[in-house]
């Protein structure tokens, strides 16, 4: 009798995980078509910043876009949070939320038939607006990508999901530089958001077509213990979970330079040293290059290495580009920096996302990824605006070193404090012919 009910419970449970497998790799399959669409839209919205520049915009108009939207989300990350925790099944809400987000760019193309005058702004505004749903997009996306991706294939998939992004845009840049270089302005940017929200659309299907599985998606209903304020249940996390908390501080002081300097490499190149759209798409391409080249050394890297060991070698090479655009302010020197530190940094961004999905509190991933992006918003907000302002102060290359600056700064917090194992010896960082020969080593 026991043996005959071992027989059927182990083919039941051979069937469980021969679906459950299936309906995993269905899944992964979805999430890289699904790049592959929405990458369209994301090399038509790498123009944003060109088109509100020739659309008379301002400086500070630049240095706006870049922020609101960081102090907009700031406030929507936690009711996001909240709402989305207590959804019994939240995929849907992050498909929403994107279909919406996407919409936003059928208002801009739509704008030049209708209005005249204050254009630059009206298209800021609907960019800015454009953050409401894209934090609720953004607040499910990582829980999501934990739940359906099994940690065995995370590293896989999130690299080949880059590597698909990138050559899409790598591609699709440089050709619509080309024609909107040949079209009539502002039309040529109409057709260009015309076909990236096509493609964007295709994408939010792909992701309509992802199945959670029923106990990720589902949230135990609040008990009174549970029914606690956002403050006191920041506080339980921060001390239950130490790893999470370094994370988010030594990500936050490592991003403060690059916040600080996002605006002004696209002033810099297209006022300053007078880039086309044409060099904007092709530098685009070059670095979406890089990123393909990168994931693709990276991911071998990274399984050989270990995702901890990989995030410190790769560090101090991802600070880099200010000094090299600093040293090299011309336009064809500065494709090659674009390349070379786009092939370093997924060394960082792949190892940095597997660390903050498996650092993720289990049960409170909707908290804690609103946590996170919350304390990362405070930054993207204000920097850009310091940034800003310093470089009308004292000028832009200056600003870049002052940035640069704060940017290593920040890449030594992941020694001072390492978000996961403990803090190895340096030399054991180095690759083995130029590490020291002694015991040590």
């Amino acid at each position: 009798m026991k043996s005959a009910l071992a027989a059927h419970w182990d083919r039941f449970s051979r069937r469980v995980s021969a679906n459950l497998e299936a309906v995993a790799e269905r899944n992964i399959t979805f999430l890289y078509v699904e790049v592959v669409f929405a990458s369209i839209l994301a090399a038509a919205s790498s123009f944003d910043s060109a088109y509100v520049l020739r659309l008379g915009g301002s400086n500070r108009l630049v240095g706006l876009l870049a922020s609101l939207p960081a102090l907009i989300a700031i406030f929507a990350y936690l009711p996001s949070a909240r709402i989305l925790q207590k959804q019994r099944h939240y995929a849907p809400w992050v498909v929403g939320s994107l279909l919406l987000a996407r919409t936003g760019y059928v208002a801009i193309l739509l704008l030049p038939f209708f209005l005249k005058q204050f254009l630059p702004e009206a298209t800021v505004g609907i960019l800015i607006l454009m953050t409401l749903p894209s934090v609720f997009f953004s607040t499910g996306w990582s829980p999501l990508l934990s739940d359906v991706i099994p940690e065995r294939s995370r590293a896989t998939v999130l690299a080949w999901r880059s590597i698909l992004s990138s050559a899409t845009v790598a591609s699709l840049t440089y050709l619509a530089g080309r024609m909107l270089d040949r079209g009539t302005f502002p039309r040529n940017y109409q057709w260009l958001y015309a076909i990236g929200y096509v493609g964007g659309l295709i994408s939010v299907l792909f992701v309509a077509l992802i199945r959670v599985p029923e106990q990720a998606a589902t949230t135990l209903p609040l008990t009174g213990e549970r029914q606690e304020s956002f403050v006191h249940s920041v506080l339980s996390m921060v001390r239950e979970n130490r790893r999470f908390s370094y994370l988010i501080l030594n990500t936050f002081l490592f991003n403060l330079g690059a916040w600080m300097l996002g605006p002004l490499y696209m002033i810099f190149f297209v006022r300053q040293l007078k880039a086309t759209d044409s060099w904007v798409g092709l530098n685009t391409t070059l670095a979406h290059i890089g990123v393909v080249v990168g994931y693709w050394v990276w991911r071998r890297l990274t399984r050989r290495w270990g995702d901890a060991k990989t995030l410190l070698i790769a560090l101090p090479l991802t600070v880099t580009y200010p000094f090299m655009v600093s040293a090299f302010p011309h336009l064809t020197p500065i494709l090659v920096a674009g390349f070379l530190i786009n092939a370093f940094a997924p060394g960082v961004n792949l190892s940095h996302s597997l660390i903050f999905l498996d650092l993720l509190p289990k049960g409170r991933k909707h908290d804690a990824t609103a946590l996170y992006s919350m304390v990362m918003n405070i930054g993207a907000f204000a920097c850009p605006l310091v940034g800003v302002a310093v470089a009308n102060a004292i000028g832009i290359l200056p600003t870049l070193l002052i940035g640069g600056t704060l940017r290593v700064l920040g890449a030594a917090m992941f020694y001072i404090l390492p978000v996961k194992g403990e803090r190895p010896p340096f030399n054991t960082l180095l690759p083995k012919f130029l590490r020291r020969s002694s015991p040590s080593a």
